[in-house]
């Protein structure tokens, strides 16, 4: 479990340590203060990508192979950074540590599951939360590392920290004699196979939709020529995969799999609330009361932690319907109590809210984790929960762009409180994607009663 856990810290932790450092590489490299978003946005789109390509590589190849491969691309990502003589290569950098952070997460998941089957056991809760804690403890101490790190060593720093953690991961992950790892794949294919298996022109149209979609969320301009083009690759994309005998993104799969598409709608809603929380009250505190980041970090700092405890004493229960309405009712709790925050409240109140929303998403982690692992078919493991990922990313990106939006003449009270209407209306949306687990529970229920 060493090895998985540190590689799905790194994706996160490295979205976070950035925010500290950007200043200082735009100065060094004499960009525009806007410039900093060049070396945001690819890792997102890198990430958003990758996720569902790395998980369908799992399918395809070992998933042992494609951690490690993950691995050497965040090594070869962290030397071009700290070498990096232009402010182009370090987007090259971003872009690579994007896409080798994203097998992390696919492949742990992937071959937890495997030596779980092997074994005729079922994967225990706590083994799924630990992953899930990994990404929000490096959220939660990212900033922190990352100011340490800048003061410390300068802007290569947080670029400089991935060699150490990586070659721990490496070394961690070197099968020993006797060990009987579990290796996916049957006879070996021709390479011509093997092409066809990663279907390249179902990946490409995937893409590219995925991208317009972004490219639209953050930059809603020229409508009238990206919604047409946003329609016309999907409809490709989703022919495309129709038409495939093994299809990048089984379409059919998923348009019959009710629970397994609300499960990735839900977590677009609980991403995107993560993100408006996580980035719209620090932004708050700093602007309108006036609060130093590094106090704003110590305040900040229960929200994840009580996520991290509520999630490890729930890892063992299995009622994940019930963990979800309780998640939710929380969820709605805070987003109201954001409109009683202003520049004048405590900080008390503050740290007690960011406790609230800590146990929140805390439970609706752990509980929309587990429907996945539920609904994901035995043969589509990986690339489900890649995509369990991107949609993650897309909630994220839609965050970012409404916090532009609401703050765009500064974090004030009443932005706040409008992100906390957008919060609650994410709310009635999730409650929506919850109602299949409830006619689902319902009917178990009704058979479980007539059969007696």
């Amino acid at each position: 479990m060493a090895p998985l856990v540190l590689g799905n810290m790194l994706n996160p932790l490295n979205s976070t340590m950035l925010a500290t450092a950007i200043v200082s590489i735009v100065l060094a490299f004499r960009q525009e203060p806007g410039a900093g978003a060049l070396l945001i946005i690819p890792l997102y789109f890198t990430s958003a990508i990758g996720q569902p390509l790395m998980g369908r590589l799992c399918d395809v190849f070992s998933p042992y192979k494609i951690n490690l491969f993950g691995f050497v691309l965040i090594l070869v990502s962290a030397f071009i950074g700290i070498s990096a003589q232009s402010f182009n290569w370090l987007i090259i950098s971003r872009i690579l540590l994007g896409l080798g952070s994203s097998a992390a997460y696919p492949s742990s998941i992937t071959l937890i599951r495997q030596r779980y089957k092997a074994l005729n056991r079922e994967v225990p809760g706590v083994t799924l939360s630990i992953i899930a804690i990994a990404g929000q403890a490096s959220i939660a101490f990212g900033p922190f590392l990352g100011g340490v790190l800048v003061e410390s060593f300068g802007w290569k720093g947080i670029f400089f920290v991935n060699i150490p953690l990586v070659v721990i991961g490496l070394l961690l992950s070197i099968r020993k004699k006797g060990d009987t790892g579990i290796e996916m794949g049957g006879p070996k294919k021709s390479a011509w196979q093997i092409v066809k298996d990663l279907d390249p022109v179902g990946l490409l149209l995937f893409s590219m939709f995925l991208m317009v979609f972004l490219v639209t969320l953050l930059y809603p301009t020229f409508l009238f020529i990206k919604i047409p083009v946003l329609i016309a690759s999907l409809f490709f994309f989703v022919k495309a995969e129709l038409r495939h005998p093994n299809p990048f993104i089984n379409v059919r799969v998923l348009s019959l799999n009710i629970e397994l598409n609300t499960t990735f709608l839900r977590q677009i809603g609980i991403t995107y609330i993560l993100y408006l929380v996580l980035y719209g009250l620090p932004q708050w505190m700093e602007q309108s009361k006036g609060i130093s980041p590094s106090h704003v970090g110590l305040i900040m700092l229960p929200l994840s932690l009580t996520a991290m405890i509520v999630s490890l004493v729930l890892a063992k229960n299995k009622n994940y319907v019930g963990l979800l309405t309780i998640g939710v009712l929380f969820i709605i709790g805070a987003s109201v109590g954001l409109f009683f925050l202003d520049k004048t409240s405590s900080g008390l109140l503050v740290i007690g809210l960011s406790i609230l929303i800590g146990a929140a998403l805390g439970i609706l982690t752990i509980a929309n984790q587990a429907t996945l692992y539920v609904a994901a078919p035995d043969d589509q493991v990986g690339i489900s929960f890649g995509l369990y990922r991107t949609v993650g990313y897309i909630g994220a990106i839609v965050a970012g762009s409404t916090m532009k939006h609401e703050f765009n003449q500064g974090a004030t009270d009443a932005g706040l409180h409008v992100l906390g209407a957008y919060s609650l209306i994410t709310c009635v949306i999730i409650v929506l994607f919850m109602l299949p687990l409830y006619f689902k529970k319902k009917n178990q229920r009704g058979a479980a009663l007539s059969t007696n």
